[in-house]
């Protein structure tokens, strides 16, 4: 597929002012400006409350509960903890998975010696709101504090992107303008290609045969550290926030040391992007964060670039990212920070699925930029890197460890044309 000069994005238009018209030219002039005037401006769904918590999977307090709520969601619960009327004594709340139930207290775990774990069938999870603006980061360098946004979209293949008649993805496009793009990560080969093993490679920097999870079974667990985790233990103040809705992304593979963790429903992204928003409004934002979109995996014919049904889930994922893009650059001190923005794929597809060892289920993506409308930073990568080859353990835990001055000592490798930073 012939590629393409990346798209600069369009100039914002601000709506017209209309004045006041006279009843006998109302119908006429209205038309006129009408026909003139800018589509409004999309209205900005408000962050989801579940972003101001941190999630412990199976477990809860036991006993301490001041207000029990029925019928409700963990939205709901969240909303309710934040409410004026509660706000100044909920702390956390736990919530009935089965029954659709919770019970708002105003304990937190390390008040009452910790939390319990061993619930028969484990039917609930534990919600522990965050105290204050969140915690500064302790990484920085001569452009300021450093953070890292992983975007990961599952079943995204790179040539898919960035060609002629492919789906227009104006978010990414204007991440791989400032920065770099590699359009044929290759996932699989010693491995299936199947999402499992496809992330556990990416949070890595190992093939499967190394890093455990070898399929998509949720209790395969990480025999090799997180790329977060490895953050985690160079500096233990860091934090690290993960929203996803597939079970694994936050079960087996997330961070053991993950401080802010949002299941979201099924294929809802604009949840996962309103956890990370409101993550970004903090003073204080995680130092790193994994944001988990899932649609693009259709598994329906087809994984073609060229079908209009998988173009369209790009193009919805695309949507999804520029409402984060634009929450980040909204930042107050973003032009005095440093964000190493990663956007990967764990393998690509072929007619309606994936496992295989196709040329179309290996193929991932991978774009790369800490200049998104921060221009003043030195780039960390620049162009289209395609043309040397890139094995997928050397898509993402090696640049993040590059970015951050960690050592590299897994058996992935940056990209030559990458850093040191």
């Amino acid at each position: 597929m012939t590629r393409t000069r990346f798209p600069r994005p369009p100039a914002h238009r601000s709506p017209a002012r209309f004045a006041a018209l006279s009843t006998a030219l109302f119908t006429a002039s209205i038309a006129a400006l009408l026909a003139m005037a800018p589509p409004p401006a999309q209205a900005q769904s408000a962050p989801s409350p579940l972003a101001s918590f941190t999630r412990t999977l199976n477990a809860a307090i036991s006993g301490y509960n001041r207000e029990h709520l029925n019928g409700v969601s963990p939205e709901a619960c969240a909303a309710a903890c934040l409410a004026d009327a509660r706000k100044s004594w909920c702390v956390s709340f736990d919530y009935y998975k089965a029954s659709q139930q919770c019970d708002l207290s105003d304990k937190r775990a390390a008040d009452v010696g910790g939390l319990k774990t061993d619930y028969a069938g484990n039917p609930y999870d534990h919600y522990a709101l965050i105290p204050g603006p969140g915690v500064p980061n302790p990484i920085v360098g001569p452009y300021g504090r450093r953070h890292v946004l992983v975007i990961g979209i599952d079943g995204l293949r790179g040539d898919a992107l960035f060609c002629a008649g492919c789906a227009t993805t104006p978010a990414l496009s204007q991440l791989a303008a400032v920065g770099a793009f590699h359009g044929n990560v290759l996932a699989g080969g010693s491995q299936s290609t199947y999402s499992g093993p496809g992330w556990g490679t990416l949070f890595t920097g190992y093939w499967a045969d190394q890093h455990g999870v070898t399929g998509n079974d949720a209790s395969l667990p990480l025999r090799k550290p997180h790329v977060f985790d490895r953050i985690k233990q160079a500096y233990p103040t860091a934090t690290i926030a993960v929203v996803g809705d597939w079970a694994n992304i936050t079960g087996n593979l997330k961070p053991v040391g993950a401080d802010f963790v949002v299941a979201n429903a099924a294929k809802n992204s604009q949840q996962a992007t309103d956890a990370v928003k409101g993550w970004l409004s903090w003073a204080n934002p995680p130092t790193a964060i994994f944001y988990y979109l899932h649609n693009v995996d259709i598994h329906a014919a087809s994984y073609d670039p060229y079908n209009a049904y998988y173009q369209s889930k790009i193009a919805g994922e695309d949507a999804q990212i520029q409402q984060v893009l634009d929450a980040l650059a909204a930042r107050p001190t973003y032009a005095q920070e440093e964000w190493l923005i990663v956007v990967v794929s764990d393998h690509g597809g072929t007619g309606s699925g994936h496992g295989g060892q196709s040329a179309g289920e290996r193929d991932a993506a991978l774009v790369m930029t800490n200049r998104y409308r921060n221009p003043t930073k030195p780039a960390y990568c620049q162009g289209d890197l395609t043309g040397t080859p890139l094995p997928q353990t050397g898509a993402l835990t090696p640049h993040v460890l590059d970015f951050l001055g960690l050592v590299n000592d897994t058996a992935g490798s940056k990209h030559p044309a990458c850093g040191s930073h």
